[in-house]
């Protein structure tokens, strides 16, 4: 009799967890705000719609990096436990969307900015924005992904958000706006998907709008020519300003200002980035320069960082009256290196060799960094990827092993990574084992939860068609190898 009274005691309790989970559940569904399932949808919200927000951006991003299985799963090309393009946890119970039991998935979260993840592997497109304005409404955008991964440790999410901080003004914290948190439709990224391939001449019939042909060739010019973002920002811009003829300027409204807030658009135009030398060595590279600023006279100048202050450059030269151009620094390349362009001041006294000729800042580049070159590339079978990065100059490799691969010594006990010059090449410049790389500690890439992180800096100067190789067996067994550098260099 007890046990018969336990036994029912157990499947209450078990109920009433269950109806509690159940109740978290629909309570946090019901803090989403609704379900984006169109670009039209876009129309009624504040997610990424002014300047400078990157909201639609990012939603552009992810909708370009995943692949749609036909259940509507999102199948990613990237890893967010690792850290890739700046994703980091966001936890299982956040108040503003669905409680998830562990076996549902985890969320991650991308967008922040000031992440040093999303800074240097987000394209140019994405970060641009917030390098090139100032004050609060530049990082307030966030995509979230409920994140698993299947057997063949592929990740997929299930689901997917778009959300946004509250304004700062209401001193509300860090946390997102149930009121502005929208699920966003696989329908929805199908649609952007496909927007390089739709016709222009049937926009005015799928999305009720009027497109200005020569509106949106303003704005490819201005967003590189990523296909279908131009479109995607025409079509919200119109929604915006309804009935009124979409021209130039309300084209420029959709870009980033300038800092200075001069109020002169076509520096939207202007490109600004760092290469690398032959010599391992920092090169400054610039185009779109509009004619009014070389007339006035400007200069490329060299920081060690988006945070270092105007007196700090590490180098400078004028454009020398050339919209686009190149000029080899002798500053050793390191991540963080960033370009800004500045009015140059010619006087007499200058040409004396007295004060300085920097003046106003005008633009930034986007920071430099080895993930600008690409994302790991994973040594199948052994949860382990493979980076190329640089330091000083020099090419090194970093190794991401999860922290479940707790035999990874004894597996890669002969295993060793080759530098090479080029990918075409069968000779290695200089190796190194893999259990003697060292343990990296001190930097973003360490405090990814789940991985330990090994770095080996070599002696070989870096170059464009660096590429290291994972081999597996000292007689080679090559398991995977590196992009060559600079073959994915993105403005």
């Amino acid at each position: 009799m007890v046990v018969g009274c336990t036994r029912r005691l157990a499947m209450v309790e078990r109920g009433i967890l269950g109806c509690f989970i159940l109740c978290l559940s629909l309570a946090s569904v019901c803090a989403v705000r609704g379900t984006l399932s169109s670009i039209k949808d876009l129309k009624g919200i504040e997610f990424g719609h002014t300047s400078p927000r990157h909201g639609l951006m990012l939603l552009h991003w992810l909708a370009n990096n995943i692949y749609i299985d036909n259940n509507g799963n999102m199948r990613l090309n990237f890893n967010p436990t690792r850290g890739d393009y700046g994703f980091h946890f966001y936890g299982n119970s956040p108040p503003s969307l669905p409680f998830l039991l562990p076996e549902s998935g985890i969320y991650y979260s991308v967008g922040n900015m000031n992440s040093i993840g999303s800074m240097t592997a987000l394209p140019h497109y994405v970060t641009r924005r917030f390098y090139n304005s100032r004050g609060p409404e530049n990082n307030r955008d966030r995509v979230i992904l409920r994140v698993r991964e299947d057997g063949s440790n592929q990740f997929i999410a299930d689901e997917a958000y778009v959300t946004q901080h509250y304004p700062p003004n209401e001193n509300r914290g860090s946390a997102y706006d149930p009121d502005n948190t929208y699920r966003v439709n696989v329908s929805l990224l199908r649609q952007i998907q496909s927007l390089p391939t739709i016709n222009l001449n049937d926009i005015p019939r799928i999305y009720n709008v009027e497109i200005n042909h020569n509106s949106l060739q303003e704005l490819e010019n201005i967003w590189g020519h990523t296909p279908g973002l131009a479109l995607l920002l025409a079509i919200v811009l119109y929604f915006t300003h309804p009935k009124t003829l979409f021209i130039k300027d309300q084209a420029l409204r959709l870009t980033s200002q300038p800092q200075s807030d001069m109020g002169d658009k076509d520096n939207a135009l202007i490109k600004l980035g760092v290469k690398t030398t032959n010599r391992g060595k920092a090169r400054i590279i610039w185009s779109g320069i509009p004619k009014r600023l070389l007339d006035q006279g400007v200069m490329v100048m060299l920081y060690k960082s988006n945070n270092s202050d105007s007196k700090s450059e590490l180098d400078r030269s004028s454009v020398g009256g050339k919209a686009s151009g190149s000029y080899n620094t002798s500053v050793p390349l390191n991540p963080g290196l960033q370009v800004r362009l500045h009015k140059e001041v010619k006087s007499w006294w200058n040409y004396l060799g007295f004060g300085s000729p920097t003046g106003e800042e005008i633009w930034r580049g986007s920071e430099f960094h080895d993930a600008n070159q690409e994302i790991p590339v994973d040594i199948n079978g052994h949860d382990t990827s493979l980076q190329l990065f640089v330091k000083d100059g020099k090419a090194c490799a970093r190794l991401y092993v999860k922290k479940s691969f707790t035999a990874w010594k004894k597996t890669f006990n002969n295993s060793w990574v080759g530098f090479y010059s080029s990918e075409g090449t069968l000779d290695y410049n200089t190796w190194q084992w893999a259990v003697k790389f060292s343990e990296e500690k001190g930097s973003h890439q360490a405090d990814i939860p789940g991985y330990d992180v090994y770095v080996y800096k070599s002696s070989m100067t870096m170059s464009p068609g660096v590429q290291v190789r994972f081999m597996l067996e000292k007689a080679g067994g090559e398991k995977v190898r590196t992009p060559p550098w600079e073959r994915l260099v993105q403005w």
